[in-house]
């Protein structure tokens, strides 16, 4: 096993609390890393989507609504986030309509497994306990994932290959830094997928209390091993965009940032075990604790965001992962802006949900909290 993994494990085994997090500047829309074999996919897929819904120009990036996605204001700061959404007209964005064809994304080239760009693989594993709380949440229990960061899924080839039809629209868009190793990038092309530690505590069973902007990058794990992204891509003139909309992803709707493979819009698509019919299973968590299911209710037919709140979720009764049902509010991953999480209907402990200290005792940690510096409590 890799030294942090081990790490990692030996942290959650003891039960050391979590710690805060300095951070750095984000660069939403970009990332990559590798190189591989290049099947290219440009289809939809069995679940018969041909086309997205994407961002109306103009919503707000701050205030809760349907249709939207809110970001606390802080982390709205520190990302120079504007108050109102942008659109590209991008070859496959009917900016008439705000729908996306599917067929028409240039997507990035590549279908590979983990262990191209680790020879580990994916790394992932979920751990529950009802007797230890995450702090701020007494008497929930803890849900624990613990992983490289890489998924079971494939992913495209990053960096993104010079003279395909991907190269471009990341080549447009700046590179950043690196606060995990320094590095800078000349371009997003130039950004690679590297395996990470990936540690996140959340409460097992969380509780409805209010609609709460979101504070952070990551807005859920996967049960793939990967991370979702809020729906914001920047460019170099401070603009924000929905991802989908500006910016070509691999087939599976994912991409990295500053090395760290993560997922918007369609990533269900790629999903394992998603039947056809009823109820679609859960694919994973939001920070809060509530589970993130496929589109469809229990009668089989997709949700739409009328169907939704603000928050892009719905209470119904789903099967867990364990095999248990459960009555539970759950967000619901779909063909409409924002996809998946609008807000947080939980509250959540960032410190806790976006990893310790790494190295430990440092005060700082450049993956999942991008340096950010979060209060071991509940928050809002």
């Amino acid at each position: 096993m890799l030294s942090w993994w081990n790490k990692l494990m030996g942290l959650q085994k003891s039960g050391l609390a979590f710690s805060v997090l300095l951070m750095s500047a984000l660069i939403l829309a970009a990332c990559g890393g590798g190189g591989g074999d290049s099947s290219s996919t440009s289809s939809s897929s069995s679940s018969g989507e041909t086309t997205l819904v994407t961002v109306v120009p103009g919503s707000s990036n701050v205030t809760c609504a349907k249709n939207g996605q809110c970001i606390d204001f802080i982390f709205a700061g520190v990302a120079n986030l504007p108050t109102t959404m942008s659109q590209l007209s991008t070859s496959w964005t009917n900016t008439s309509t705000n729908i996306i064809t599917l067929s028409q994304i240039p997507y990035v080239d590549g279908s590979n497994s983990a262990t191209f760009y680790d020879s580990q693989g994916s790394v992932f594993d979920m751990l529950t306990n009802s007797n230890i709380d995450v702090t701020g949440f007494t008497g929930q229990g803890s849900r624990t994932f613990i992983g490289n960061g890489l998924p079971s899924t494939k992913m495209g080839t990053f960096p993104v290959q010079s003279g395909t039809d991907a190269y471009s629209y990341y080549a447009a868009l700046p590179g950043g830094t690196n606060p995990a190793t320094g590095q800078t990038y000349t371009n997003a092309a130039a950004i690679g997928i590297s395996p990470y530690p990936l540690l996140s505590n959340i409460p097992l069973n969380p509780v409805v209390s209010g609609f709460y902007p979101i504070n952070s990058l990551i807005v859920g794990i996967t049960l793939t091993g990967a991370v979702w992204h809020i729906e914001k891509a920047n460019d170099s003139s401070g603009n924000y965009y929905s991802p989908v909309n500006a910016l070509p992803t691999d087939a599976c709707f994912g991409h990295p940032y500053n090395q760290q493979y993560h997922l918007h819009g369609y990533s269900w698509k790629c999903f394992p075990n998603q039947g056809t019919t009823g109820q679609s299973p859960v694919f994973g968590f939001a920070l809060d604790g509530f589970p993130i299911t496929g589109p469809r209710a229990a009668d089989g037919h997709e949700m739409t965001n009328d169907e939704l709140d603000i928050c892009h979720g719905t209470t119904s009764v789903i099967t867990m992962p364990d095999g248990t049902t459960k009555s539970t509010y759950h967000y619901v991953l779909n063909r409409e802006y924002p996809y998946s999480v609008g807000c947080f209907r939980g509250k959540v402990n960032y410190a806790q949900a976006l990893g310790p200290d790494n190295p430990p005792g440092s005060g700082t940690n450049p993956y999942m909290k991008e340096g950010f510096i979060y209060p071991n409590t509940a928050q809002p």
